[in-house]
């Protein structure tokens, strides 16, 4: 049976691109044919980390230009996992994002309808995990992916502001949509190590990882699961990876 998971934030800058793309290698890299889906449209960064291999974008597939698979790009080689691993991006063009921020409900109710049939498309083709990136807060195409997926992962970044805005995406859209949810503490900069909080606004919390301002400075396409699995935050990222599949 396909997971479908969507990483969501209420805020940007909470270092959900970097989780979700980490989080879908470390799915692949244990042998799960994975697809990480860039749903992001208003601010896609997958594409400025790899390089598309075809010519079509999801926002060709929501737009009934091709199908889902149309938009798949392999990376198994270049991230050398035992599973096959994909990538769908986002047009990141700014004429084409201007023409998103014009899309009526009626075109976001087609896209919808055309994801959960994508997901149906891919879960034929025996994908084991397809994960939504996201763009931040309750954007219609953030909330598309939300109802598309099977559980939530809410990427939450210590502060008061994120604080009140995860509890209000929690008890206004997965709640009344029934979702599963989680939450990634990422970029603490306490002694996060030590703190024993396991639960929060009814959701558990997989992971508290700490603040390292190194990782920025990283090559913009590196997988720090794959090129450095000793990484406490790769350990952060494998332990999420585990966590999720025995809440399945």
């Amino acid at each position: 049976m396909t997971l479908t998971i969507a990483i969501h934030s209420s805020k940007g800058g909470t270092g959900k691109t970097s989780i979700a793309l980490n989080l879908a290698v470390a799915f692949a890299a244990s042998g799960k044919d994975t697809c990480l889906i860039d749903m992001d449209l208003r601010g896609p960064s997958l594409c400025s980390m790899f390089k598309a291999k075809n010519n079509f974008w999801i926002n060709d597939f929501l737009s009934g230009k091709c199908s889902i698979k149309d938009t798949l790009n392999d990376i198994q080689k270049d991230m050398e996992t035992s599973g096959h691993m994909y990538l769908s991006f986002s047009n990141p063009d700014i004429g084409e994002i201007r023409d998103l921020v014009s899309k009526d409900r009626n075109w976001q109710a087609g896209a919808l309808k055309a994801l959960m049939t994508g997901k149906k498309e891919l879960a034929e083709e025996d994908m084991d995990v397809i994960i939504f990136d996201t763009s931040p807060g309750v954007e219609y195409e953030s909330i598309n992916a939300v109802a598309a997926s099977d559980m939530v992962v809410i990427v939450h970044n210590d502060t008061n502001a994120c604080n009140n805005c995860t509890e209000q995406l929690i008890k206004g859209v997965y709640e009344l949509l029934d979702k599963k949810r989680a939450i990634i503490d990422n970029m603490c900069h306490d002694n996060c190590l030590d703190l024993t909080e396991r639960t929060r606004h009814g959701a558990p919390i997989l992971a508290t990882i700490p603040c390292m301002c190194e990782i920025a400075t990283r090559s913009k396409n590196e997988v720090l699961v794959n090129t450095e699995p000793e990484h406490i935050f790769s350990k952060s990222i494998m332990r999420i990876r585990d966590k999720i599949e025995a809440m399945q």
